[in-house]
């Protein structure tokens, strides 16, 4: 127990240490989700047992062979007496009786293919949920992550534009003591800052929760440090809409779970309507006992070999319900193929219309963000010769921040519109 403890003490100063030392990229994150989040697991062992499940219904392909030792005293034993030869027993008081026996389906009107054809079904089923446990989550993954990266940037900003304005009450509250300013610029100034703190609080808090957000995706202590590394990349032209329509019916998982899960309900109501078919079986057994004329307590080898016809003739309409009920299913899943068709084309016109408007904006945003950088640039040098106030020119430089963070939002969300295609597309995440 010690030495667990000290293992497991040993294992979380490593993993604190090395997220500590190196930095995170978003292929590292989404790798490392995949591989220790419990729901993948969970996934992978439900397709384990599912892969059992078939196994077991093809074991109904070999015979069935069982071994029993049985061994029964009776008393009393009756006795024939017959005249001049004696008394004889009828059968002996301990009886001993050692087999082997086997049974085997010979022909069951194709209820055993439709068994493992369902089995095998409901296992690709289970596969299919591998996917899309581990799509879902790699796509949840990127979001957290370059959310991170936004507010880190956008607190960067912030700290700039506080810099910008203690810059000004310094410089304000000099000219007020040189009795060219007032205190009305000073306590102005200081308002702004006061307001510009307060949004830089707020963004910490949406920091927090967002890195909160990644360590629990990735299974991760709480007092383990995140550095994250990556830049907002600009996403290539996306392909036609009809193109993007056409990768998702070919690539998303969960058309391949709704097709799937209608082929199971078709296997199920085919096993269903087989219940009344009837099933030729082999029986043979081969083993010892006693019990045998002349000498009653030798043991004898002895076989008993059989074939037996099963014809079912009533079950209470079990099997007219089940067929009721798979008949339904088929119905429902079919219902569920379409909404799930449906689901597919909306998602990729909605993400190719976000694409198409991120893609727009990023160079707007970044015409503005040099238009406010000619504008301060501008005001500094009418505040230095004194046209404008000091005022006009923290109104230049608010601005100006207030451009960089449009920016650093477009091109936030220009790298979540592109991810948002892929995802609509079904296409496989980084791993």
């Amino acid at each position: 127990m010690k030495s667990f403890s000290l293992a497991l003490i040993i294992s979380f100063v490593a993993l604190h240490w090395s997220f500590a030392q190196d930095t995170l990229t978003v292929q590292t994150a989404v790798r490392y989700v995949l591989a220790h989040h419990p729901a993948v697991v969970q996934a992978s062992e439900n397709a384990r047992a599912a892969e059992a499940r078939v196994l077991v219904s093809r074991s109904s392909l070999y015979p069935d062979v069982t071994t029993q030792a049985l061994y029964t005293r009776i008393g009393p034993v009756q006795q024939l007496t017959v005249p001049f030869f004696g008394s004889f027993k009828l059968y002996p008081e301990n009886n001993y009786d050692i087999h082997i026996g086997g049974r085997y389906t010979v022909y069951d009107f194709g209820r055993l293919d439709a068994t493992i054809n369902l089995s095998s079904s409901r296992a690709q089923l289970a596969h299919d949920a591998i996917d899309l446990t581990k799509t879902g989550l790699a796509y949840q993954t990127i979001r957290v992550f370059y959310s991170i990266l936004f507010v880190e940037r956008s607190i960067q900003v912030q700290n700039e534009q506080i810099d910008a304005l203690n810059q000004h009450i310094v410089i304000a509250k000099k000219r007020v003591a040189a009795g060219a300013g007032t205190n009305f610029e000073v306590l102005t100034t200081q308002v702004r800052v006061a307001a510009a703190e307060n949004q830089k609080i707020e963004l910490e808090n949406v920091l927090e929760n967002q890195q909160a957000m990644l360590r629990r995706l990735m299974g991760l202590p709480s007092d383990v440090p995140l550095r994250l590394s990556g830049d907002f990349e600009s996403a290539p032209a996306a392909a036609s809409k009809d193109s993007l329509l056409q990768a998702a019916y070919n690539q998303r998982t969960e058309m391949r779970l709704a097709r799937d899960a209608q082929k199971s309900a078709e296997l199920q109501y085919k096993l269903s309507s087989l219940g009344k078919m009837p099933s030729l079986r082999l029986n043979l057994n081969y083993g010892v006992k006693n019990g045998y004329i002349p000498d009653l307590n030798i043991l004898r080898g002895n076989w008993v070999a059989g074939v037996m016809f099963e014809f079912p003739v009533f079950d209470g309409g079990r099997t007219d319900h089940q067929e009721e009920e798979s008949q339904a299913m088929i119905l429902a899943d079919e219902a569920h193929l379409k909404d799930v068709d449906q689901q597919v084309r909306s998602d990729v016109d909605q993400a190719y219309a976000d694409l198409q408007a991120s893609s727009a904006k990023v160079p707007i945003s970044q015409l503005q963000v040099q238009q406010a950088t000619d504008a301060v640039a501008i005001a500094r040098t009418r505040y230095e010769t004194g046209s404008i106030t000091n005022l006009d020119l923290l109104d230049a430089e608010t601005a100006q921040s207030a451009a960089k963070l449009a920016h650093l939002q477009a091109l936030y969300r220009l790298v979540l519109s592109k991810y948002e295609v892929e995802q609509a597309i079904g296409a496989k995440p980084m791993e």
